[in-house]
């Protein structure tokens, strides 16, 4: 879910200035860039391959660039669709290695995730079953607008890469996987319904229900194979600038409940938990993504003992604080659309010929 907190505020006055909401605001701001999910060296399990799609910018080529600084070498591959990219990361990649000493392997291959065939024969060139695979699916677009503006060919596109494209890797790449961990990457758009996110968060939510599933089937026929869900907050990408092109102005101002992070610090908080021996099925991000990841757990698997209990006991204190924050939103929304419409009022109705 975008939420930027660096955006001009023209339309400022139109939300609620409810002390109680400004605070948790607040402690969203404040702590975009804190690792909520953190391992001790001792927790850490040694992985041989890091495989990152979407790896040529935004959250995936920090992924890489921060595993390159690990010390211990490791074999680092990244997919993407635009070789020209791809090319470039894997040499900023390079420089990381070239700073720690270590021998640690840097890939490029380009490929489409919506293109199964070419996935699983990448699958059986680079996945080797003896290995400690970790894959970061960081491959997404966005599209962000109210629902009636949007193509339809967008919706499909959407669903195709944001979701199938998911689908489509771990069917490629879990047959040969014995050990390791498959992070799949929602969003807090994948939580949160939102102004602005009707095709991006449907695709969010239904990759959350697909990475539950699977983690039920591995149970049984993979126990070594962890599945994560990780649901960042808005990062300080290329493929978020763009999307920002298009926003909704209220979009922006709700949006402004959190801070804007840095890649690096979304990056190590994905690593830090896929690097794990027992990695949570939930990621999150700051204070808001805890809460939120608890409040909307439902009958997703919980690793550790911290989370369970406060799903347990807290649920109801944080849907009372959501309801504050839902309340505020609703506020905003209802004033902001009255001032557009009564701004097109004033242009005067489009002439047809």
């Amino acid at each position: 879910m975008a939420t930027q907190c660096r955006w001009r505020m023209e339309v400022q006055s139109s939300k609620s200035k409810s002390s109680f909401t400004s605070y948790i605001r607040s402690c969203s701001i404040s702590s975009t860039t804190t690792t909520t999910t953190t391992t001790t060296t001792t927790n850490v399990a040694p992985c041989d391959h890091v495989i990152v799609f979407g790896g040529s910018s935004g959250i995936g080529l920090a992924i890489a660039k921060e595993c390159a600084r690990k010390k211990n070498s490791m074999k680092i591959t990244i997919l993407a669709r635009n070789k020209n990219k791809l090319d470039d990361a894997k040499n900023d990649i390079n420089k990381e290695v070239s700073s720690t000493g270590t021998t640690t392997k840097v890939e490029a291959i380009s490929v489409s995730v919506s293109d199964y065939d070419a996935l699983e024969k990448i699958a059986g060139q680079i996945a080797k079953k003896e290995d400690r695979i970790i894959i970061f699916n960081c491959a997404g677009i966005s599209y962000t607008t109210e629902y009636d503006q949007i193509p339809i060919e967008v919706y499909e596109k959407l669903i195709q890469t944001n979701l199938i494209g998911s689908m489509y890797i771990a069917r490629a790449f879990l047959p040969h996987m014995e050990n390791g961990c498959l992070v799949f990457c929602s969003s807090a758009a994948g939580q949160v319904g939102m102004y602005g996110y009707t095709a991006y968060s449907p695709t969010k939510f239904a990759l959350r229900g697909f990475a539950e599933a699977l983690h039920a089937e591995l149970i049984r026929d993979k126990p070594g194979v962890s599945i994560q869900c990780a649901f960042p907050v808005d990062t300080d990408t290329p493929g978020y600038k763009e999307e920002t092109k298009m926003m909704p102005e209220i979009t922006k101002i709700l949006n402004a409940t959190g801070g804007l992070a840095r890649p690096e610090d979304t990056a190590n908080v994905m690593i830090n938990s896929a690097f794990a021996k027992n990695p949570n099925f939930q990621v999150y991000f700051n204070p808001i993504g805890w809460m939120l990841s608890n409040l909307t757990a439902g009958m997703s698997p919980v690793s550790n003992l911290g989370d369970a209990v406060a799903q347990v006991a807290l649920s109801g204190l944080f849907r009372l604080i959501c309801l504050f924050i839902l309340n505020d939103w609703w506020i905003t929304i209802r004033k902001f659309r009255g001032k557009e419409k009564d701004e097109n009022k004033k242009k005067g109705d489009p002439k047809i010929d």
